[in-house]
């Protein structure tokens, strides 16, 4: 669901910004629309029409809207002295003139319009043919025969969405073939496996079996860092008499031609030890995933040795050379062979990200409010909490059923606590 940000300005004003991500997914990329040139008043009422607009359109930009300037009439046809793109030349120009875009994502997403330019269609290669000689029942059909996941095919279709409105910008085509053809959310998240919860057992024998790098899998469902940010954590960013750690780093995947986004603050800090192939760090996933959370006792002594009598530039955990925590690398050397020593004593594999899962499970399971444990995550909404964790909540159940056996008991019902 999209919300809605009040921004103070310069002169006093407020303005208000929509914002909510492609196609509803984690992983969408964010979009932003922002309403400052009316009274406050109107700029509220004019971002609040616009979020409606937007969730009405499954979180994509409504038909026919441009962003900062509004909707603007369609061409009534393409140019017909206008020689048409093709799908995948198109595709590339659109991913190029997105402007808040990482250099990841946008390698990322150009990675995307070749697979769909590589990729068969009922014997025939769609994205790229011209986008004007591709249609609706051309994307319905590739949304049916196409071997893949539905959230894979879901995250494709929004960007096949973003092209063909950028074509109807560019006055290419009338009208955006892919809006109605988008696989409904209520499938795509029907379709996600169940979220994997570790239990006190499987996590001492993972820990256990882990060797040097037990200490990671502990600090990891203590925490519910992702493993990028524990990865890009150093030993001054960890504060062992306040119990806190700062999550103010995480690492990001290069774009094209190894670009990369540092922000100068960070930049500043960095020398030849912070550096590691295909990766670069910056800022964490969200603004919200900047954030500071406190560490229970028995995390202090696991990170100790880790972090007294050393530079507070040294990442926290390295790899057993000294390197910083390379994502593959790890996955090859530690995480596979950790996986088969625990199947081999029944416990079945997880993924790294689910001792994220796990960490939240125990904070549900001990009372913590969703709120405080959207904090702690770095969530940007609370609907992502809830809709990730929600169904872990035991006391809507319990009260739930304590009230029906109040009634059927026949007695009077009343508010928890009220006598």
């Amino acid at each position: 669901m999209a919300w809605i940000e009040k921004r103070r300005r310069s002169d006093g004003g407020t303005s208000a910004r929509v914002v909510w991500r492609l196609g509803g997914f984690r992983e969408g990329a964010r979009q932003v629309e922002t309403f400052a040139a009316g009274s406050d008043e109107q700029n509220l009422l004019r971002a609040e029409g616009f979020r409606k607009m937007v969730d009405a359109a499954g979180q994509r930009w409504p038909e026919g809207w441009v962003k900062g300037e509004g909707f603007v009439r369609p061409v009534a046809s393409a140019d017909p002295l206008r020689p048409t793109p093709r799908f995948d030349d198109l595709g590339e120009e659109y991913v190029r003139q997105i402007v808040d875009l990482s250099p990841g994502q946008r390698k990322r997403y150009l990675g995307h319009i070749r697979v769909l330019a590589e990729l068969s269609v009922r014997g025939r290669l769609l994205f790229t043919r011209p986008v004007s000689a591709i249609g609706s029942a051309d994307l319905k059909e590739w949304l049916i025969d196409w071997d893949r996941s539905l959230k894979t095919k879901a995250n494709y279709h929004g960007l096949i969405h973003g092209v063909f409105a950028y074509a109807v910008d560019q006055g290419h085509l009338a009208a955006n073939p892919a809006i109605g053809t988008a696989p409904r959310m209520s499938r795509v998240k029907q379709s996600r496996p169940e979220l994997r919860f570790l239990t006190e057992a499987e996590l001492r024998r993972a820990v256990s079996l882990a060797g040097p790098f037990g200490d990671l899998l502990t600090v990891a469902v203590g925490t519910g860092l992702r493993f990028g940010e524990l990865g890009a954590l150093w030993v001054g960013d960890v504060d062992l008499e306040r119990r806190t750690i700062r999550v103010t780093k995480a690492w990001k995947r290069n774009g094209e031609a190894d670009a990369t986004e540092i922000p100068g603050w960070l930049a500043r800090q960095l020398t030849a030890k912070h550096t590691m192939r295909e990766h670069h760090l910056g800022v964490p996933k969200t603004a919200k995933s900047r954030r500071t959370i406190t560490i229970s006792p028995s995390l202090v002594t696991v990170l100790r040795p880790h972090v007294e009598g050393r530079a507070a530039d040294d990442f926290v955990f390295t790899s057993n050379k000294g390197y910083p925590l390379h994502n593959a690398d790890f996955a090859t050397h530690v995480w596979r062979k950790l996986m088969k020593a625990l199947e081999a004593e029944g416990v079945p594999r997880f993924r790294f990200h689910d001792l994220r899962h796990t960490h939240v499970a125990w904070l549900v399971a001990g009372g913590a409010p969703l709120p405080h444990i959207q904090a702690r995550l770095g969530h940007e909404s609370i609907t992502t909490t809830i809709d990730t964790y929600g169904h872990l909540l035991p006391v809507g159940d319990e009260l739930i059923s304590g009230i029906i056996d109040t009634a059927l008991s026949g007695e009077t019902i009343r508010p928890k606590g009220q006598a």
